[in-house]
């Protein structure tokens, strides 16, 4: 297993998709930090200090699209490359092969998230402050950040079980965007047809990257985030193993 997350993680630092990604979660930081700071965007919280302002681009979640490109692309390019079925010519089995894309694409995706964060709110700090308004902002921090990764260990896990289940590139680019774009709305079209109490998309991954996107996230949403991210981990990860293991790797 080891030297099979070495191999990936040797493929990752020579991967052009990773340093593409990681230059445009850089850019994209600071545009939306530039469209905050000139109205293009509308400020919806109280005050100008950088740890506000990135829980409002957080609640956003465009930065997921990123990774959700990122993994696609480097996952289904094993495919496409042939180079997943030369590991598995080579003895390595498909679970540890699995568990492998899963750990590197977490990995990656978390290297980006941390480059994102702090551009946010070194641009932010220096253009508004960080916390002018004195409302224990990094305590808030402290709270949020571990959750909003936790998020998206949840949404690498997904993104990586589609892109090997669906093996194609463009494919797994188009599904894995639209699971972002379109998945609460059909949710939501569900709960509508036979119950108006029960919301289904309450219980999807971007509804708790909404959530826990503030400084002060309250205990019951903390709880159902962290569950739901569990649960839909597990799910993804059972579900693209199993697919892995039945599929024809050419």
């Amino acid at each position: 297993m080891l030297n099979v997350v070495k191999s990936d993680f040797y493929k990752l630092g020579k991967s052009k998709f990773f340093k593409g990604c990681v230059f445009a979660s850089f850019i994209v930081a600071i545009i939306f930090v530039g469209a905050l700071h000139t109205g293009v965007i509308h400020a919806t919280v109280d005050g100008r200090g950088a740890a506000e302002m990135l829980a409002q681009i957080m609640f956003a979640g465009f930065y997921i699209y990123i990774f959700a490109v990122f993994t696609s692309l480097f996952v289904a390019s094993e495919f496409q490359y042939g180079t997943i079925k030369n590991m598995l010519s080579r003895g390595a089995g498909r679970t540890k092969v699995f568990f492998s894309k899963v750990i590197v694409c977490i990995s990656a995706n978390l290297v980006m998230l941390a480059i994102f964060i702090c551009t946010v709110l070194i641009v932010g700090t220096v253009l508004w402050g960080f916390d002018p308004n004195g409302i224990g902002a990094f305590s808030g921090l402290l709270a949020m950040i571990p959750l909003q990764a936790f998020m998206i260990i949840a949404y690498s896990i997904l993104f990586t079980s589609t892109s090997i289940a669906i093996k194609g590139m463009v494919s797994a680019i188009t599904v894995n965007l639209a699971s972002l774009m379109i998945f609460t709305v059909l949710l939501n079209s569900v709960s509508a047809l036979f119950s108006k109490s029960f919301t289904l998309a309450d219980y999807w991954i971007g509804s708790s990257v909404m959530d826990l996107a503030t400084l002060t996230p309250s205990a019951e949403d903390i709880v159902r985030g962290l569950i739901i991210a569990v649960a839909w981990s597990v799910m993804s990860a059972t579900i693209g193993l199993l697919l892995f293991k039945k599929a024809d790797v050419k």
